[in-house]
C-alpha cells in the first residue's frame, strides 16, 4: 500500500468527523504520498527513540496517536524539538500519520477498548459533552465495587500505578475518558456517575469531585492510551498483511521516588 492509501484506510476506520474541532491530526509530515510502504512504526508519542527506530528498520511511515504538530509551527529548524523531529523525518523520507481524538471516540478506538478491558458496559446514549459527542463515555460495572476494589482492578488490568481519590460509597456507574478527561468529570457527575476514570487529574478537580460524592481514579495519560500502538498495528496488519509493523511502547513515564 502507498502512503496515500494508508491515509484513506485510516480515514475510513477512524472517520475525521469524529475529531474535535481544536484537534490537529492526519498526514502531518509527508515527503511523498505515492511511496510504497514496506514497514510501519506505530506509537503513542513521536519521540526521538520512535524516529530512531523507524530510521533503523527503514520504515516509510510512522502512525502515532498524539500529533507531533499541534500548536502552530512558525519555523522548521534545529532550534526547537518539534523542528528537529520534522527535519529528521524529512531527511530520512519518513511520513507521519496521526489519529488523535477521532481515534479516542471511534467504535474500535481507545475509550471502547478501555471499557472492554475493565468490563464496563457503555451506554451509547450517554453523551458527556454534546459539542464533542465521541469523547469519553459512561457505563456500568458488572457488579458493585468499593473505590479500592475498582482502583485495584484498574491497576492490575492496565499494569500501572493509580491515584485513588475515594468518596467512600460503592460504585456502579462509571465515567471514563482516555488521556486527560478532567473536563468531563462534572458532566459525568451530573449524569449519575459514582466514579470517573482518566489521566492528568489536578488535585483541586479531584477534591471538588470527592466532596460532591464522586470517586476519581487517575491512572495516568500514558497508561490510558499506550494500547494505541497495538491497536494501530492490528489495523495495519488487517489492511496490509505483507507490511512489517513495529509497535513502540516505550514512554517517559516518570519514576516515583519515596
Amino acid at each position: 500500500m502507498k502512503i496515500s492509501e494508508f491515509c484513506a484506510y485510516f480515514d475510513r476506520l477512524y472517520p475525521r468527523e469524529r475529531a474535535c474541532d481544536w484537534d490537529n491530526d492526519g498526514l502531518l509530515v509527508c515527503p511523498d504520498q505515492e511511496r510504497e510502504v514496506t514497514s510501519v512504526v506505530t506509537c503513542l508519542d513521536v519521540t526521538f527513540p520512535v524516529i530512531e527506530k523507524a530510521i533503523e528498520i527503514g520504515a516509510e511511515l510512522i502512525i502515532s496517536h498524539h500529533p507531533l504538530i499541534f500548536s502552530p509551527v512558525k519555523a522548521i529548524n534545529e532550534d526547537t524539538i518539534v523542528g528537529q523531529k520534522i527535519l529528521l523525518l524529512l531527511q530520512n523520507g519518513i511520513s507521519l500519520l496521526s489519529c488523535h481524538t477521532r481515534f479516542d471516540g471511534a467504535e474500535n478506538g481507545l475509550n471502547r477498548e478501555l471499557a472492554q478491558l475493565l468490563e464496563i458496559k457503555l451506554n451509547p446514549a450517554a453523551v458527556l459533552n454534546p459539542e464533542e459527542p465521541y469523547v469519553g463515555g459512561l457505563g456500568t460495572l458488572p457488579e458493585k465495587m468499593s473505590p479500592e476494589e475498582l482502583a485495584r482492578l484498574v491497576a492490575e488490568t492496565l499494569d500501572c500505578p493509580v491515584r485513588l481519590y475515594s468518596a467512600g460509597a460503592g460504585i456502579e456507574t462509571v465515567g471514563l475518558c482516555s488521556g486527560a478527561g478532567k473536563d468531563l468529570i462534572a458532566p459525568a457527575l451530573s449524569m449519575g456517575a459514582d466514579a470517573f476514570l482518566t489521566g492528568d487529574v489536578s488535585y483541586h478537580t479531584a477534591l471538588d469531585a470527592v466532596e460532591a460524592g464522586m470517586t476519581v481514579i487517575d491512572f495516568g495519560h500514558h497508561a490510558s492510551e499506550c494500547m494505541a500502538a497495538s491497536l494501530f498495528a492490528d489495523a495495519v496488519e488487517a489492511a496490509a498483511p505483507q507490511t512489517e509493523v513495529f509497535p513502540f511502547y516505550e514512554a517517559l513515564g516518570g519514576e516515583i521516588i519515596r
